[in-house]
C-alpha cells in the first residue's frame, strides 16, 4: 500500500493507523485516508461528480485526491483528504445529512423490503456454491426466518407513496466521522435510515422515545423494522462469504442471540408492535 502510495502519489510515509480497509496517515499538515475501492472508474466518476454538487450545499465531505495521472483509482485503491476528524458523530450531523432533500433520486430507488430480499435471496446461492462454514449454516436460517417476518410486516404496513428522500449512508455500523464523511458510505434513503441506526449504536433510549410521538402511521412501522432488522449478521454473513474475511464478529453475533431476541422483545413493547410471537417471553 505505502509503495502505491509513492507510486501514484509521490507520497512517503513512515507511520500510519490501520483503519478498515486502509490506512490513515499525516503528511502536509493535513490527515489522509487511502484504502481499497471496491467500484469501478465509472461509479467513482459519477460518485465524485455528486459530492460536488453537495459540496454547493454545503455538505463537506472528505476530498476525494487525484493522482498523477489525473484519475480517482490507483490499483484498486483511492486517497481522500480528511475534513473532517474527530472521535464522534452526533445527533447534528445527522441533521445536515437528513435535511438535504434527494427526492430526484426516487426513481432509482430500491426500497428496504425489495434491497434485503434481493440481498438474502444472493447470500443464500452463495452458501450453496461456497460454504462449508458450520456457523453460518447452523444459524443462517434462524435469521432469514426474523428478516422474512419483518420484511412482510414493512410489505404490509409500509405505503411507499409520498416518502422523501435524503442524504444518507450504506452503511452505519460505527460513529466513525471517517465513514461517516467517506463518500464511499453515502447514498439516498429515507430520513430514519441513519436515525435508526444511530440509536442502536448509541443504545439512546431517550432519543427513540422522544421520536416515536413524533411519527406518522407510516414512519413508525418503518422505523420498528429498522430497530429489530438483523443488519449485523447479514453484514458478517457478507465478509465471511465473499471476502473471506474472519469469523470473529460472526461469533459473536451468533454467540449474543439470546440478548438480540430481548431486544426484539424490548422493541415490540416500546413500540406497542408483536410479531415475534414465537420468542420465549420471561
Amino acid at each position: 500500500m505505502k509503495d502505491i502510495l509513492e507510486k501514484y502519489y509521490d507520497i512517503k510515509i513512515e507511520s500510519y493507523n490501520e483503519y478498515n480497509e486502509g490506512i490513515i496517515f499525516y503528511v502536509y499538515e493535513n490527515y489522509y485516508y487511502f484504502t481499497k475501492c471496491f467500484y469501478d472508474e465509472k461509479y467513482i466518476n459519477e460518485l465524485f461528480s455528486f459530492c460536488q454538487k453537495l459540496n454547493q450545499k454545503n455538505i463537506k465531505l472528505h476530498d476525494f485526491v487525484f493522482n498523477k495521472n489525473s484519475q480517482l483509482l490507483s490499483e484498486g485503491f483511492i486517497l481522500f483528504k480528511l475534513n473532517v476528524l474527530i472521535s464522534d458523530i452526533d445527533i447534528n450531523d445527522l441533521k445536515k445529512f437528513s435535511n438535504l432533500n434527494c427526492n430526484e433520486y426516487l426513481k432509482d430507488y430500491i426500497f428496504m423490503d425489495k434491497f434485503w430480499e434481493d440481498k438474502i435471496d444472493y447470500l443464500e446461492i452463495q452458501m450453496t456454491e461456497l460454504s462449508n462454514n458450520k456457523l453460518i449454516n447452523n444459524s443462517f436460517d434462524y435469521f432469514v426466518g426474523i428478516a422474512e417476518i419483518l420484511i412482510g410486516f414493512l410489505k404490509k404496513n409500509f405505503q411507499k407513496s409520498n416518502v422523501n428522500l435524503c442524504l444518507s449512508h450504506k452503511s452505519l455500523t460505527e460513529l466513525s466521522t471517517v465513514e461517516f464523511y467517506n463518500p464511499l458510505n453515502v447514498g439516498v434513503d429515507l430520513p430514519l435510515k441513519d436515525i435508526a441506526a444511530y440509536i442502536r449504536i448509541k443504545n439512546d433510549h431517550n432519543l427513540l422515545y422522544d421520536l416515536l410521538d413524533k411519527q406518522n402511521y407510516n414512519d413508525y412501522q418503518y422505523l420498528f423494522v429498522r430497530m429489530t432488522f438483523p443488519f449485523n449478521y447479514f453484514y458478517e454473513v457478507s465478509n465471511v462469504l465473499l471476502d473471506s474475511k474472519s469469523n470473529k464478529n460472526l461469533i459473536k453475533i451468533v454467540n449474543e442471540v439470546y440478548d438480540y431476541e430481548k431486544h426484539l422483545l424490548d422493541m415490540e413493547k416500546t413500540f406497542g408492535i408483536y410479531i415475534f410471537s414465537w420468542i420465549k417471553k420471561e
